[in-house]
């Protein structure tokens, strides 16, 4: 961040994202079983391991927010199903329940005529896409923060919950080695403890190396097209690292003054 805390960048980053409908997240969430939209989403700061999750929310598309106003003003770290809209209301978000995008809807009407349907779990390994937004920044004060939102995985069962809103899984920041946010599959992240992995590994590495090991330790210990990491350590070094086909990912280089795209592997 070249002002400001990172907490507001990566919270800006993944609202923007929400909106977008682009993602399967907020506006272009994934459907559940049963063709609804639940929404997953966790914020931490490397400044005292503060942080907060939300998960199955069904009454607002700003879940990066609901997250970081639970965090803010609560002791809690998860807060999950229908009285997430009483805190909703309380941080002055728009309270409206999420539908299923025009794109999402499609998607389900295909998935619907596969004859694997009534296996619901098999469908959903064969589905792999994931598309969960997030971001990590350091900021000016050298702290660094990560932010996370999704709709969880396609056709999952209604009130899963994934490694989004699950801090030290889908998300982790400490301000003694930096700050970690993952994608994939979600049950195979929070066994692992991904992003709190790499960023104990950040203690003794830079954010690539630690995001490749991370990595590598997933792959080993539950398969390959499980996650993929993005990590940011206490010197603004970045990293990436995925055992999947590709993964999407940016950041803005600081020495060329402009925004860097990368879906598969860095040239």
């Amino acid at each position: 961040m070249k002002s400001g805390s990172a907490i507001d960048g990566a919270v800006a980053a993944v609202s923007y994202m929400e909106e977008s409908g682009l993602f399967n997240c907020g506006r272009g969430a994934c459907l559940t079983v049963e063709g609804s939209v639940e929404l997953d989403a966790a914020i931490m700061s490397g400044d005292g391991l503060a942080g907060a999750g939300v998960g199955a929310v069904t009454c607002t598309y700003q879940a990066v927010s609901l997250a970081r106003w639970i965090m803010e003003n609560t002791d809690h770290v998860l807060i999950v199903g229908d009285r997430c809209r009483d805190y909703v209301r309380l941080a002055g978000l728009d309270l409206e329940r999420p539908v299923a995008s025009e794109a999402s809807r499609k998607r389900f009407a295909q998935m619907k005529k596969d004859p694997k349907f009534a296996g619901q779990l098999r469908l959903v390994r064969r589905f792999r896409t994931g598309d969960t937004v997030g971001a990590v920044a350091l900021g000016s004060d050298g702290i660094p923060a990560a932010a996370v939102s999704t709709g969880g995985r396609w056709m999952k069962l209604p009130g899963r919950v994934g490694d989004s809103a699950v801090l030290g899984a889908g998300i982790f920041a400490d301000r003694k080695s930096g700050a970690a946010c993952a994608t994939g599959m979600g049950e195979e992240i929070i066994r692992v403890a991904l992003s709190m992995r790499a960023c104990e590994l950040m203690k003794d590495h830079d954010a690539k190396a630690a995001a490749s090991r991370a990595i590598g330790y997933i792959s080993r210990t539950r398969g390959r097209n499980t996650a993929g990491i993005i990590t940011v350590d206490l010197k603004g070094r970045l990293g990436a690292s995925y055992n999947t086909g590709a993964m999407g990912r940016a950041w803005f280089d600081q020495a060329k003054g402009k925004t860097i795209v990368r879906i598969g592997p860095d040239p």
